[in-house]
């Protein structure tokens, strides 16, 4: 195109718009040319408002943070294991427009360590009166010398983002070929066997029964590794004590694909919970004449209370999936994936004697074990068969009763085993006299310093995150206030420094031996600490993790 001169293309309007500019005339009625933008000034200009743009949107908006421990696994990876790092995204808009809510990843001022941002799930809301027992919480109400209490169940889609596998994945983690005699037994033996689908059950009109075991990782008890792909809990297995005190998980879920050769005279999906003491509880989805009810029973056949009838048709010759699962103190049923029934079993919470010592269940006197139940006859498949576990909270330190104050809330860590959270936060306070010496808080003229009190025995290396630090033989300490502050301080220290968590001093002139400065617990954190809500994982996501050979490399998606 152009113009009817036949010189060419137009003139665009900016440059119109120059030229018109370019002639001004003074004062004096001389011309001067006008100021123009030159592109070095033009791109240092867009550079500086990107960068002020991306500062305001870091500071006031969202933001991206390393998840560095493993305290919220498999929610947020920090597996020094696995070598899984997330990368999150933090929205720091939405504290200041709604008030954070039970259940929120988020993260916070570190209470004692103000300049430190941890990342936890709200589990206490302000005036809550929080009970821990049995891998769940619990609202504790005091009324006239009873105690009462009422549990605190997950909202359905945060409770399905917790479930955590455990069969096939144990097996799979163990390399193992077979299921049989391994993560489970029959009773009897011979109506089971096991091929590359699943298992097959040949029914001769008496009971048949498939349950869980697996003597090789202590039965159903609360394994960090439960709830990984493969590799990942490989990696974390191989590196994990396993001797270490457990809980028996009364939570779980069974889903299988049931396709009986014959109409099946009765169908169970059940979790028997034994306890040491206590009387045994089965809690059961049984199916009999194509009706359903949820179940709890005693002593195996004493029927506690059960649900309103439900159409459940297990047809001859057709496969069905069937799900059950006991949850937060109630029995849910499944059936081709839509809930069925539900029923609320609070009154037989098994809040207590979940403990197992040693690390490892004892089957029939001290576990939890989820089965199938067969009877009829013919064969029937059992295919696809999947075992959840659910999310099991531990007290862990925390009181019997967590009485969390106005405005502020109770955090603790998905992965309860190894978390540092509300449960276990101490502080310790020392005095520091005018040469800059460790003294009694009570010294005269002392001032008095709080922290962290997480000391690390002596041959440890030092961590940052483990206060204070002692150096016999520098005869100090190095500890980091909760305002952050890093201190240098002249200290002569025990020599079971950080044994047990203990923090022993010899100050100047004591003739008694080693003292410890006073502990406080510092379990919640105050509303105005909360910097913002985890939203995103962003990083390992694929293709980028493949190069670097994530153990976990699709972990890009939200966060619930």
């Amino acid at each position: 195109m152009t113009d009817p001169s036949g010189h060419g293309n137009p003139p665009s309007a900016l440059a119109a718009a120059q030229a018109a500019a370019a002639v001004v005339a003074d004062g004096g009625g001389r011309k001067r040319k006008a100021p123009t933008m030159g592109p070095v000034r033009t791109n240092l200009e867009a550079f500086g408002v990107a960068i002020l743009a991306a500062v305001l949107l870091k500071w006031f908006c969202i933001e991206a943070y390393q998840i560095p421990t493993s305290s919220m696994q498999p929610t947020l990876m920090g597996s020094s294991e696995a070598q899984v790092f997330d990368r999150i995204l933090v929205d720091k808009i939405l504290p200041t427009f709604r008030e954070p809510k039970r259940w929120d990843i988020t993260v916070f001022q570190y209470p004692l360590q103000k300049n430190q941002l941890y990342v936890k799930r709200i589990a206490g809301m302000p005036l809550d009166r929080l009970h821990i027992a049995g891998g769940n919480l619990y609202q504790v109400t005091d009324r006239d010398g009873v105690r009462s209490y009422a549990t605190v169940r997950k909202p359905d889609d945060l409770q399905e983002a917790m479930w955590k596998n455990v069969y096939p994945a144990r097996r799979l983690v163990r390399a193992e070929s077979k299921a049989m005699g391994g993560a489970f037994g029959a009773s009897p033996a011979r109506a089971f066997r096991e091929d590359e689908a699943g298992f097959v059950a040949t029914l001769d009109g008496s009971t048949a029964r498939l349950f869980f075991r697996d003597d090789a990782d202590g039965g159903f008890v609360d394994r960090v590794w439960d709830g990984y792909p493969e590799a990942t809990a490989r990696a974390i297995r191989e590196k994990t004590r396993r001797d270490v005190p457990q809980e028996l998980v009364p939570d779980a879920r069974l889903r299988v694909d049931v396709a009986p050769e014959l109409a099946l005279d009765e169908l169970a999906l059940e979790v028997e919970v034994v306890r040491s003491g206590r009387d045994k509880l089965t809690f059961a989805l049984v199916v009999r004449d194509g009706k359903g009810r949820l179940q709890v029973r005693a002593k195996d056949t004493q029927v506690l209370a059960e649900s309103p009838e439900f159409a459940c048709e297990l047809a001859a010759g057709a496969t069905t999936e069937i799900g059950f699962a006991h949850v937060d103190d109630a029995l849910i049923a499944w059936r081709a994936g839509a809930e069925l029934q539900r029923f609320d079993t609070a009154a037989w919470a098994c809040r207590e004697g979940c403990e197992v010592p040693g690390g490892a269940a004892v089957l029939g006197s001290h576990c939890v074990t989820p089965q199938i139940v067969l009877k009829g006859k013919g064969t029937v498949r059992l295919d696809r068969l999947r075992l959840d576990r659910d999310q099991h909270y531990t007290r862990d330190g925390a009181p019997d009763v967590i009485e969390v104050p106005d405005g502020h809330y109770f955090m603790m860590g998905d992965n309860t085993l190894q978390s540092v959270d509300s449960r276990g936060w101490t502080a310790v306070t020392i005095g520091v006299d005018a040469q800059n010496r460790v003294v009694r808080p009570d010294t005269p003229g002392a001032r008095l310093v709080r922290g962290n009190k997480r000391a690390m025995p002596l041959a440890d290396a030092p961590d940052r995150d483990e206060t204070p630090i002692g150096i016999p033989s520098q005869r100090c300490i190095v500890m980091i206030d909760e305002f952050g502050e890093i201190l240098r301080l002249e200290a002569d220290i025990g020599p079971d420094w950080g044994q047990g968590g203990r923090v022993p001093f010899v100050g100047p002139g004591d003739q008694d031996g080693d003292w410890t400065p006073p502990e406080t617990k510092v379990p919640f954190v105050p509303r105005d600490d909360i910097q913002g809500r985890a939203v995103l994982v962003f990083y390992p996501a694929r293709p980028l993790s493949w190069l670097f050979g994530s153990n976990w490399p699709g972990r890009f998606g939200f966060v619930r």
